[in-house]
């Protein structure tokens, strides 16, 4: 009987102590286990003492008390996780947009009020430069040969010039040798 009080005695400092320690309560399998071993034997059946019984009652229901209040903490911290992976989920999904928006700005330039692609954009100002370039190209080759025009048809009207003063001399020479012979033939004709 002295080893049933001692063992009682235990199992109550146990309890006790188990409610003081956090979290560390007795599983449900030892305290079956104990007071299975505590109990009398009568034929086939043990015998439990009630305060033994309303102890592994108290302590039943305070251990699923705690589960459910374990259970329900779990439960709050598994919505709050939810709530903050939805969050997560949805700053992940802006700043998705953000970085597409990003990195559509940086591919793309305004040129005119137009958005277009910086390989469009590049395309666009190298067909623009070379079509600048081409036409500097017909310009300077306009020039040179208007310029070369320009020169010959100023050394053609200096020999057409000079023809013209040649001819005209020679005309005047011919127009004086004509006057002359005319005087001649009119003084003759005047002295006859």
């Amino acid at each position: 009987m002295r080893s049933i009080v001692f063992l009682v005695f235990l199992f109550i400092c146990g309890l006790v102590n188990a409610q003081n320690t956090i979290e560390k309560q007795t599983p449900l399998a030892t305290l079956f286990d104990s007071i299975y071993s505590i109990s009398n034997s009568y034929d086939q059946y043990k015998i439990i003492k009630k305060n033994y019984l309303q102890d592994l009652k108290r302590q039943s229901l305070d251990s699923v008390d705690n589960y459910k209040q374990q259970l329900a903490q779990k439960d709050s911290l598994l919505k709050i996780e939810i709530v903050n992976l939805k969050n997560l989920e949805s700053e992940a999904e802006k700043t998705q947009i953000a970085l597409n928006q990003s990195v559509l700005k940086e591919n793309n330039i305004s040129l005119f009020g137009i958005a277009m692609r910086k390989t469009n954009y590049n395309l666009v100002l190298c067909s623009l430069m070379l079509l600048l370039l081409l036409g500097l190209c017909y310009y300077i080759y306009k020039f040179y040969n208007n310029k070369y025009f320009t020169k010959k048809a100023q050394n053609d009207l200096t020999e057409i010039e000079e023809e013209f003063a040649a001819f005209r001399k020679k005309t005047l020479e011919r127009e004086q040798k004509l006057r002359r012979q005319l005087q001649d033939e009119i003084n003759k004709q005047q002295n006859s």
